[in-house]
């Protein structure tokens, strides 16, 4: 199973000013590929924490997707920040800057012109899709941080990361779930699924929702069974009537 991490880069976010689109919809994005994302980071314009959190990253996991940070304005420091965390210098990219000279024509200037400056060893992927490369620094892959732009620059090379697929069925309950906790436990273990238990405090319909989660149905189909047998009738109020791909959109809990 493939793993990646996603690190958020800009001031803006951290100060409110901003809200993140880019975080969520990558995760549901990886989610549906079948692959495991097991960090989200949000770090400053600072080059040594940005730089920081990358080689940790890369070390860590298969890949790993920035957003933010690729302008022409001073507080743009991600490619600086990934030259230092691999140790190599920046250097003017020529199919870069064609691609700016072409965009910009008589009103490019050097700041411009600056956003061609690379990492010594990045590679670009091109597209019919999208106007704008996508930089790749070994499994570091570079996006923008407007977000019409970041998803159509990722859904330009999604499927290069599909990896599988995760399903996911959900258990509907009037229930406390500490009642049920050495249940879960077990069934989660046994079936080598992944369960959560998430309660509603407000709601009338139902208290606790669980979701079972694993990359084969019949995985899922087993492991609702268990917790079936296991749960009291009386407090089950529904139980979804199949499993379904994990990143659809009703199996976020609003």
């Amino acid at each position: 199973m493939k793993t990646a991490a996603i690190v958020l880069i800009g001031n803006e976010l951290l100060s409110g000013k901003i809200r993140d689109k880019n975080g969520y919809y990558l995760m549901r994005r990886l989610r549906g590929l079948g692959v495991d994302l097991k960090r989200m980071a949000v770090i400053q314009d600072i080059r040594e924490d940005i730089a920081r959190e990358l080689e940790s990253c890369s070390a860590s996991y298969d890949y790993v997707f920035t957003s933010g940070g690729v302008g022409p304005t001073h507080d743009d420091v991600t490619l600086e920040s990934i030259a230092g965390a691999f140790g190599v210098g920046l250097e003017r990219n020529a199919t870069l800057e064609g691609v700016l000279r072409d965009h910009f024509q008589e009103r490019i200037t050097d700041a411009h012109l600056g956003m061609a400056d690379l990492p010594v060893g990045m590679t670009l992927i091109e597209d019919d899709a999208i106007r704008w490369p996508v930089l790749v620094f070994g499994n570091v892959f570079v996006l923008p941080g407007i977000p019409q732009l970041f998803h159509a620059k990722f859904e330009a090379i999604a499927d290069r990361f599909r990896d599988g697929q995760f399903f996911l069925r959900s258990i509907y309950l009037n229930e406390d779930e500490a009642n049920i906790a050495d249940l879960l436990e077990k069934v989660e273990k046994d079936r080598g699924v992944t369960i959560g238990s998430y309660p509603r405090w407000f709601d009338t319909e139902y208290r606790l929702r669980l979701t079972v989660e694993a990359r084969a149905v019949g995985q899922v189909d087993q492991a609702c069974g268990d917790l079936m047998r296991g749960i009291d009738p009386a407090h089950v109020v529904r139980l979804d009537p199949s499993a379904v791909p994990s990143d659809s959109p009703d199996m976020v809990t609003p």
